[in-house]
């Protein structure tokens, strides 16, 4: 086989090892030589490099598994010691490297090169550009590299100045003092006997599920809460299912988690009952009337004759009203 080669302007020098490899599928290989000819402090990853693949996503991370078997990928996954997050970090290397002090060097020079890229880019913003003299004539300055007299300052530029000056001549104007805001009066401590209660509830609904078992001080803590929520609504069914329906796999904080909940799922309080209606005695026929001192309908000749009651049903109306009366204030003995 014939093999005509033009060196490229930019290109990679790949091994024969990599290029003749028997086991490295070909998306495997693409992925280590586009990975590699990155420059220095590029922020691509392999994320990004398979987005542009024409392989797929499927293929790209089966070439990457096979990348980190034979040697040629190594990650690093570190946590912060304070902030406690992670962090993934990729090294690939042009040979493989199975020995772990191999690796460490690797990983060793990789970062003493990352360390000396940020220096040289640190240098280079602290460098002044202009530094030196000018080959020629900087845009503002004479032809002649002469000042001339006269004032060359710009006028808004004067104004500005003056104005900064005569705010600063002022004198300085008493501001009035503002009232600091009102605090909120504390909250009325809580019975005993109901934080026990609501304690003990919430320990029993808690119980149901091992991601929100709590202690005893932690469900004194919520007690309050509880205690609202029956107060706006009594059923312990619906408090039941607001705490414990829809829960994460994992609860770190379940004291906090209860109370995230308590507070964002509280219900309205209920709407004051309306007043019972009160209905009073008609004055002829001691039936009921809207108002006292009112005669029904059926008295006023408002409703229709044949509907209304003789004057024998309403003296016999009359009389048991009047009695059962008496019997309720104790003045007459219960009918045997």
């Amino acid at each position: 086989m014939h093999v005509h080669f033009i060196a490229p302007e930019r290109y990679l020098r790949a091994s024969h090892e990599i290029i003749r490899h028997g086991r490295l599928k070909a998306t495997a290989k693409t992925l280590l030589l586009w990975g590699l000819s990155l420059p220095e402090g590029s922020r691509d990853t392999l994320l990004t490099i398979g987005a542009r693949m024409p392989e797929g996503r499927t293929a790209v991370s089966g070439a990457r598994t096979q990348l980190l078997g034979e040697g040629y990928l190594h990650v690093q996954r570190t946590q912060h010691p304070t902030k406690g997050t992670w962090t993934t970090r990729t090294l690939l290397t042009s040979v493989p490297l199975t020995d772990p002090q191999e690796i460490a060097a690797a990983w060793a020079e990789a970062e003493a090169a990352r360390e000396a890229s940020r220096e040289a880019a640190r240098a280079a913003e602290g460098r002044n550009p202009a530094l030196g003299g000018a080959a020629t004539r900087m845009l503002g300055t004479s032809p002649s590299g002469e000042k001339k007299g006269g004032n060359t300052s710009h006028p808004a530029a004067t104004a500005a100045a003056r104005a900064k000056a005569v705010r600063k001549a002022r004198p300085p104007v008493a501001k009035a003092p503002v009232a600091a805001p009102l605090a909120a009066p504390p909250a009325a401590p809580l019975d005993p006997d109901a934080a026990a209660t609501a304690a003990k509830l919430l320990c029993g609904l808690t119980a149901q599920d091992t991601r929100l078992r709590i202690g005893l001080p932690e469900a004194l803590a919520l007690a309050p809460l509880v205690t609202r929520w029956l107060a706006h609504d009594r059923s312990t069914d619906r408090l039941r299912d607001a705490l414990l329906t829809g829960l994460p796999d994992r609860i770190h904080a379940p004291e906090a988690f209860l109370r995230t909940r308590l507070e964002r799922k509280m219900p309205a309080p209920a709407a004051p009952a309306a007043p019972p209606r009160t209905l009073h005695e008609c004055t002829h026929c001691a039936g009921p009337v809207p108002r006292p001192g009112t005669r029904c309908a059926r008295c006023t000749g408002a409703a229709h004759p044949a509907t209304g009651p003789d004057a024998a049903t309403a003296e016999r109306n009359r009389r048991g009203v009047a009695r059962a009366r008496r019997i309720i204030r104790g003045e007459a003995p219960l009918p045997v």
